[in-house]
């Protein structure tokens, strides 16, 4: 069983997009799969030793009331019934992670094992996410496809913003801050048992500050505002608390030296990094793929199923250096569209290599060679840079340089397009999601219009334009507020339930953290724990995620840890 949480504790970091188990309506990922097996394993356990199992725990009743309010609002309230009793179903799937967690063996070090996963989790995709920073050679977008949900970039301009295997920088930003305090109260736990040697206790005090330096590293990464709010108030939340309750320095000092870390960044990337200082609105953004095109010759006629050569003129207008080594793979090529749909036609790709390095503000001449369609018809020729690994330059902001074509008989002649400035940018054009508070504003008059139930679990995302037809509706937002979210999907029924379960968690929490008498890794996990809470309630009401997999079973894993050292302390077996 232990093992079981364990193994769903890795995968909820490594959840494929993708269905990995159909079971008729059902379908199951990575991560969902190995909480089933864990929730076997838990019901396994509970036929072994049902006295210990049957045995109520502080957090029962109110994760029990969240789920039935949950059930209930989607029952009466939602219009999309089959969509709210789907999310209704995963929470309760994630209530059974509570209840297994919460019903682990009876031993010493049963949270110590969570625990260390947890802290080995954190290290796989902190090791990852450096690596998607640093090594640019790899191909990051192909690798984490199973994961992510595509090339992730905030503005226009392709910042990428660093996600790891977690679907959204948003997610593994908020996964960085519920891991990192366990993960912390592990490796404090093992450099601090008595069995050590001096020189094994310094190594894994080293360890433990280089994986909390690399996690603040990657939480700036990711470029996530809300998490430069959350995480040092988290943190210092912990470190008052340790110093408080006398939990000693080496506690309270790592975990204001995670602060001051962050703090240090966070200041040495604004100053020398654009892209820190325009997420933070110090300065404006710098383009960093920009092009300029001309073109110097193209030949007066074409014909279908050909391959002619063309001449421009290119300036590079961004920010970074062209290069056309392997590693940069800056070149030039082009495509065809249809017209007036603009679908990319099948035109075999002939793709021309730069002859030198062009820096910023250079410019060159290039002979570009092509091949043209093979039937008839209206078309574009668009010809624009092209970055490996990241794309065509025009999905970042620059127009390409476009030639309209007819080809009639096999032949081409001009073609007059009704708008004279039409674009033929790669991709759709970048949708601006609605700033927070008109989402806060949407999510409260929701609630209004259904003051009781609200709309259905997970049905704002449907709504909240029928109540602000001004905003451009978009299914992926949510209220970006875990209690707006509440109150317009489940209303205050749902919400007084999630109030309940907020409320009792923070109270065993703080129970857990006052208590003197636990041993020092029962002390540290309770510790740990209300730190994450602190930092999923602050960085909650700025974003919502429990609807993601990953993030739901360990937030319920936590609860279940809260219950089970909590039942421990009361029995006098925590360790």
């Amino acid at each position: 069983m232990l093992a079981g949480a364990c193994l769903m504790v890795l995968f909820t970091a490594l959840e494929v997009r993708t269905v990995t188990v159909p079971l008729g309506p059902i379908s199951l990922t990575t991560s969902e799969v190995a909480a089933g097996i864990f929730i076997a394993f838990s019901f396994v356990y509970a036929a072994a030793d049902f006295s210990w199992y049957s045995r109520r725990r502080a957090l029962d009743l109110a994760v029990g009331l969240f789920l039935l309010s949950n059930f209930l609002s989607a029952a009466i309230a939602a219009e999309d019934k089959p969509g709210a009793f789907k999310f209704s179903l995963r929470m309760t799937f994630a209530a059974l992670v509570y209840l297994g967690v919460s019903r682990l063996p009876a031993r010493a070090r049963s949270h110590m094992w969570v625990a260390g996963a947890v802290a080995a989790t954190l290290t796989i995709v902190t090791t990852v996410g450096l690596m998607e920073n640093f090594t640019t050679f790899v191909p990051w977008p192909w690798v984490l496809r199973p994961f992510q949900e595509g090339i992730i970039t905030f503005g226009t301009f392709y910042n990428v913003r660093i996600a790891s295997t977690l679907p959204f920088p948003t997610v593994f930003s908020m996964y960085l801050e519920l891991c990192l305090p366990l993960a912390l109260a592990f490796g404090l736990w093992l450099s601090g048992r008595r069995s050590n040697s001096a020189s094994r206790r310094r190594l894994l005090n080293v360890a433990t500050i280089v994986l909390l330096v690399a996690v603040m590293m990657l939480q700036v990464y990711t470029y996530t505002r809300s998490a430069l709010v959350a995480t040092p108030i988290s943190m210092l939340t912990g470190a008052l608390l340790a110093a408080a309750y006398g939990y000693g320095r080496r506690v309270w000092g790592l975990l204001v030296l995670g602060v001051g870390v962050l703090a240090l960044i966070v200041v040495l990337s604004v100053l020398f990094s654009n892209k820190m200082a325009a997420r933070l609105d110090v300065e404006e953004q710098e383009q960093h793929y920009g092009a300029e095109y001309t073109i110097l010759s193209m030949p007066a006629e074409l014909a279908i199923e050909n391959t002619y050569t063309a001449k421009l003129h290119v300036k590079n207008t961004g920010s970074i250096n062209w290069a056309p080594s392997e590693s940069e793979g800056v070149t030039i090529t082009y495509r065809w569209l249809n017209y007036p749909e603009k679908e990319n036609q099948e035109v075999d790709y002939i793709i021309t290599n730069l002859p030198r390095d062009v820096p910023p503000g250079d410019e060159i001449d290039l002979q570009l060679e092509f091949n043209t369609p093979t039937e008839n018809g209206k078309y574009v020729l668009v010809i624009e840079m092209v970055k490996a690994h990241v794309g065509w330059f025009s999905a970042a902001g620059p127009e390409p340089a476009s030639v309209p074509l007819e080809f009639v008989n096999g032949r081409s002649r001009p073609l007059v397009l009704p708008a004279a400035n039409e674009s033929f940018r790669e991709g759709k054009p970048a949708v601006t999601s609605a700033p927070r508070t008109q989402l806060w504003q949407a999510g409260i008059k929701t609630w209004q219009a259904n003051p009781i139930l609200g709309v259905g679990p997970d049905q704002y995302r449907k709504h909240y334009t029928e109540y602000m037809p001004e905003l451009q509706r978009d299914e992926k937002v949510r209220t970006h507020n875990i209690f707006l979210e509440s109150l317009a999907t489940t209303g205050v029924v749902g919400f007084a339930a999630m109030l309940y379960l907020l409320f009792m968690m923070f109270l065993v929490q703080f129970r857990l953290v006052r208590d003197r008498i636990q041993k020092p890794g029962a002390r540290l996990v309770s510790l740990a724990l209300l730190t994450a809470s602190v930092a999923y309630i602050t960085h909650g009401m700025l974003d919502c995620f429990l609807w993601q997999t990953g993030v739901a079973f360990l937030f319920f894993t936590y609860l279940g840890l809260t219950s089970w050292l909590d039942e421990g302390a009361k029995q006098g077996q925590a360790a």
